[in-house]
C-alpha cells in the first residue's frame, strides 16, 4: 500500500497516479533498471505473442480509455504517443489529462466542504471536522441571527452597557410575532436576556453555545433584566432551521401613524420604565391630528408594551389601516391616554404624498 505525498490518500495496486488527487505516485528502487546506450542501428526488439506491431501500416495508437483499463499510465501514454510523432492523438491525450486533473480539483474541493458551523466562527472550536477557512464573516453572522428569530421568537438589537449597568446579556430589539416563542414566554421587546436553560448568555458566542445544546420542543428557564428588575421565565425552542407559517401582510393593509422619528427613550420620572420618544411627525398625519406631540413618550400600543422604535413600527404596521387604537403616554410626568385611528402606509414621492400600491 502506498500513501500519497499530496493529500495521503491511498493508492491501491500498482496505479502510479492518485485517483483522488492526481499526483504521481513516489517510484521506489525496485521500478529503476540499468541504463543502456542506445544504438540507432541496432534491431527493434521482437513483439512478444498477442502485442500489437507499430510498424503495421494499420496499426492505430491505442485510446486513452484502452489504455486506462489496461492499466497504462497517462503520462507513459502521452510520452509513447509523442516519440512515434502522432502529434494529434498526443493532443488530445494532452486536452484529456487537463479536463481531468480540473474535474479531479473541483470534486476534492467540493469533497472538503462542510456546512458552516456558526459557533465555531465566533471564538469556540468546532465540534468536528477541520477549521474552515476564508469563511465569509456576513455569512455567519445572518446564519446566527436566522437562528436565534427561529428557535427563540425575537431580532436582536446592540447592547448598551450604559441602559444596563452591572448586567451583561442579549437585548431583545422586536419580537418576529405576537405568538412567536418569546411572545409566548411572555418576553417583552426591550428586555435583557442574561440567561438561557440556566446558563449564562453575555455574548453572541455563548448564546449560540446554549443553542446548540438544545432540541426543538425543549422548554428551559430563561431570566431576564426589565425596567432595572430579574425576572425568571420559561421559553419553548422552536426549530431554527425553519421560521414559522405567517399570514404575509401587504403594503395597503399595513397600518400609517404619521410619526417621522422615534428614539428609544428612558426615563419616566419617578419610574424606571422605558419607552419610544416622538422626535418628529408627518405634517397632517394621523398622529398629529389626533393631538400627539413632539416630545410625548409612548409606553403601550393598544395594549402592547413599545419600548423599542422596531416594535413599535411592528405593531403599527401589524394593524389595518381604519382600526382605533389607543395609546398610553407620557407628556411630562402625566400620564395620558390618546385614541386615534390609522391611516394607509404612504410614502414621499416627488415632494407628493401618494398613496403606496
Amino acid at each position: 500500500m502506498t500513501i500519497c505525498r499530496a493529500c495521503s490518500s491511498e493508492i491501491i495496486g500498482s496505479d502510479r497516479y492518485c485517483r483522488n488527487c492526481g499526483s504521481p505516485v513516489a517510484p521506489v528502487v525496485a521500478e529503476f533498471d540499468d541504463t543502456r546506450r542506445f544504438s540507432p542501428s541496432a534491431p527493434l526488439p521482437a513483439a512478444s505473442p498477442g502485442s500489437p506491431d507499430p510498424t503495421n501500416p494499420l496499426y492505430a495508437p491505442p485510446s486513452a480509455a484502452y489504455a486506462a483499463s489496461h492499466g497504462s499510465a497517462p503520462l507513459a501514454l502521452l510520452v509513447k504517443l509523442l516519440f512515434r510523432k502522432n502529434v494529434a492523438w498526443a493532443l488530445l491525450a494532452l486536452m484529456l489529462l487537463t479536463f481531468i486533473g480540473l474535474g479531479i480539483g473541483i470534486g476534492r474541493g467540493m469533497n472538503r466542504r462542510r456546512p458552516v458551523n456558526w459557533g465555531e466562527q465566533r471564538g469556540r472550536p468546532a465540534r468536528e471536522g477541520p477549521a474552515q477557512a476564508n469563511v465569509d464573516p456576513a455569512t455567519v453572522r445572518h446564519k446566527y441571527e436566522e437562528a436565534v428569530q427561529n428557535a427563540l421568537g425575537f431580532r436582536q438589537g446592540a447592547y448598551s452597557a450604559t441602559e444596563f449597568p452591572g448586567e451583561q446579556g442579549i437585548f431583545i430589539n422586536n419580537l418576529m410575532s405576537d405568538d412567536s416563542p418569546a411572545a409566548l414566554a411572555k418576553i417583552q421587546a426591550g428586555d435583557l436576556m442574561t440567561a438561557l436553560n440556566k446558563q449564562e448568555v453575555r455574548n453572541d458566542n455563548e448564546l449560540s453555545q446554549v443553542l446548540d445544546s438544545l432540541k426543538t420542543g425543549d422548554e428551559v428557564p430563561v431570566k431576564v433584566n426589565r425596567d432595572g428588575a430579574t425576572i425568571d421565565l420559561r421559553i419553548k425552542i422552536a426549530d431554527r432551521l425553519f421560521p414559522p407559517l405567517q399570514p404575509k401582510t401587504e403594503v395597503d393593509d399595513q397600518g400609517f401613524l404619521g410619526i417621522l422619528d422615534s428614539s428609544r427613550r428612558c426615563c419616566i420620572p419617578g419610574t424606571k420604565k422605558w419607552g419610544v420618544e416622538v422626535k418628529d411627525l408627518h405634517v397632517n398625519g394621523p398622529a398629529e391630528l389626533f393631538g400627539l406631540r413632539t416630545g410625548d413618550v409612548i409606553t403601550e400600543f393598544d395594549g402592547h408594551p413599545v419600548k423599542t422604535p422596531n416594535e413599535f413600527n411592528r405593531h403599527i404596521r401589524a394593524t389595518k389601516p381604519g382600526s382605533k387604537i389607543s395609546l398610553t403616554i407620557y407628556r411630562g410626568k402625566a400620564e395620558q391616554k390618546i385614541e386615534l385611528i390609522l391611516g394607509h402606509r404612504w410614502e414621499e414621492l416627488g415632494g407628493i404624498m401618494a398613496r403606496r400600491r
